[in-house]
């Protein structure tokens, strides 16, 4: 690699020539390092990397040592026990960090591991149910600028006795604190060893991030909706902060379609006899505005104690003219029930004509509501959500097998995350991630929050949320039920001209769960080009390139924009966009 080029770009600590500095220089990126064969360790191996994915971080994954201490920064997957590495691996992680290299580890717990990371000891404890980040201005915590993410929730104390598994560091008198649990012990720590940083970091990933995913967070959201709930996606943000400040230039997949700061997702859950004739109302006002949104209409054709049947004829008809007018129409099952958790998985040969509502399953729930949709109104169903947000075990699975994409039948609050994410085909960590993109809900109208005399209230909190996702590049999913056609439809017309800017992408349900589909696959890298400059990589074909992708690049002053080549090596132009400290790339 070119001395010009590994110098400016690919050191983290910038020599004076190449000849001058005795320093090592890195490659360019991020490494995870496996460690372990445990369930428990491959669980964390797994949530590392589903973290980095949804912040949009390339990396390398490996499990030699020597391999990964090339990269600039080096996560460690796995729990840092004695046994887990020889003594020259060991050896080779001192020596790394001491020539300037950056080390980020979970759960450290072999004290052969400690002079490394400047501790004296370590002990598991399942009693924390509150993290507290310190107010320095270390760069990892960089992102961590709002209330509720510079104190976090582990789980509810008034509920459970215990909580997820931490660890709880006691530091040496030059290891920085960076965050404490509750009752003052150590939870977060920075050690400079030689030229080099070691963070040590008490909970997992696994349980801070992999657990909420499958609804199991020891109810750690401190509201169930309708409010800015971080405490899963802190710990992601820890690794963007620490790529950022260590990796030059830092490159990333941006989190939200067409090169935008953020996006607000809209939805309608069409459950009630009088929300079919109200949904043309709705789809009127947004399509004024130049907007689209979801209806999740539920296809209750039967009679029960709940309700009357109203998947009718004539609901058909005004589910038709939303359909016209470029509406996404999605299932919210047949029942609607609030026992839908509890339903049994049934049979996959279930269809409309041998389906018994009375003996409801979840493949019929699934199944017969696409089936109805797809033949009433000649679609192609992509998207499901549960009666009353209900998430039972096997949904991904079942949703999977029935023909769906995606599904929002969880509140954001409650899976502690802000991104969309792929699931889990059942909820348990044993089990396979689902291709089942899964968009939380952040807004709910629901539950008496929005009423005609809360209006300016409910404004005021939705803004803020908007505006707090915004800072870390997160979508905002709303869920009116149009139940109401005057002060429901007065207060979505205004959320959304407030938000309507050149900053914020607005549109519907389906469209972010296919444009996080499509950004999965999308894996850039930087390399050298012919001239020493360094030049962005993709790995697709120019005409493979999905719609609405984008990259953040670091803008350095002085310094050109790098080039994008693509996979074949063809010249990729893009329209760029200056955003204080880095560069917004629109992919053609």
């Amino acid at each position: 690699m070119k001395c010009a080029l590994r110098a400016f770009v690919f050191l983290l600590f910038v020599a004076s020539s190449c000849q001058a500095s005795s320093r090592l220089e890195f490659d360019w990126g991020l490494a995870v390092l496996n460690i372990g064969t445990s369930e428990d360790a491959r669980q964390e191996q797994l949530a590392v990397r589903n973290a980095l994915l949804i912040l949009g971080i390339p990396f390398v994954v490996t499990n030699d040592v020597d391999a990964a201490t090339r990269r600039a920064v080096v996560i460690v997957g796995g729990i840092l026990f004695n046994t887990e590495l020889t003594p020259p691996e060991r050896e080779s992680l001192y020596a790394y960090v001491e020539q300037g290299g950056i080390l980020f580890a979970t759960q450290v717990k072999g004290n052969m591991f400690f002079p490394l990371f400047g501790l004296h000891a370590a002990t598991a404890s399942r009693t924390n149910f509150r993290l507290h980040f310190s107010d320095t201005r270390e760069p990892v915590l960089r992102y961590l600028d709002h209330p509720s993410e510079r104190t976090v929730s582990l789980g509810d104390p008034e509920l459970y006795s215990e909580t997820i598994w931490t660890t709880e560091y006691s530091p040496g008198p030059q290891t920085s604190v960076l965050a404490r649990y509750e009752n003052g012990t150590v939870a977060f720590t920075r050690y400079g060893y030689g030229r080099g940083v070691a963070y040590a970091l008490g909970p997992g990933f696994k349980e801070t991030t992999f657990i909420p995913q499958i609804a199991r967070s020891y109810e750690a959201a401190r509201r169930w909706i309708n409010s800015f709930e971080p405490s899963g996606d802190v710990f992601r943000l820890l690794l963007r902060g620490l790529y950022e400040d260590r990796v030059h230039p830092f490159l990333l997949v941006h989190t939200i379609p067409d090169g935008k700061k953020t996006a607000i997702v809209l939805s309608h859950d069409v459950d009630a006899r009088e929300s079919f004739r109200n949904s043309l109302d709705f789809a009127k006002m947004e399509d004024s505005l130049g907007v689209r949104s979801t209806f999740f209409v539920t296809t209750k054709y039967f009679s029960d104690d709940t309700d009357i049947d109203y998947y009718t004829a004539e609901s058909v008809d005004w589910l038709k003219k939303v359909k016209n007018m470029g509406f996404e129409i999605a299932s919210h099952s047949v029942s609607h029930s609030l026992e839908f958790d509890k339903f049994p998985v049934g049979s996959t040969e279930v269809n409309r004509s041998n389906y018994q509502p009375d003996q409801p399953t979840l493949f019929g729930e699934a199944r017969v509501s696409k089936q109805l949709l797809d033949q009433d109104l000649q679609l192609n169903v992509n998207g499901f959500r549960a009666g009353y947000l209900r998430f039972p075990s096997e949904l991904l699975r079942i949703l999977e097998e029935t023909g769906y994409r995606y599904d929002s039948s969880v509140s954001a609050q409650y899976v502690l995350t802000n991104y969309p994410y792929f699931g889990f085909r059942r909820r348990s960590l044993e089990a396979t991630q689902s291709n089942i993109v899964v968009v939380p809900v952040t807004l709910d109208d629901s539950r008496e929050f929005l009423t005609a005399e809360t209006q300016e209230d409910v404004l005021r909190t939705w803004t803020e949320i908007v505006s707090a996702n915004a800072d870390n590049g997160a979508i905002t999913c709303l869920l009116i039920h149009p139940t109401d056609i005057t002060y429901k439809l007065e207060t979505e017309r205004r959320f959304i001209e407030e938000n309507l800017n050149e900053m914020t992408w607005i549109g519907d349900v389906g469209s972010i769960a296919q444009f996080w589909h499509d950004r999965n696959g999308l894996h850039p890298v930087v390399n050298e080009g012919k001239d020493g400059d360094p030049v962005i990589v993709l790995n697709m074909k120019l005409a493979d390139i999905p719609p609405g992708q984008s990259l953040v690049v670091e803008r350095v002053p002085g310094v050109k924009m790098p080039k994008i080549m693509d996979a074949d090596g063809m010249s990729v132009l893009v329209k760029a966009r200056e955003r204080e400290d880095r560069f917004v790339l629109l992919l053609p």
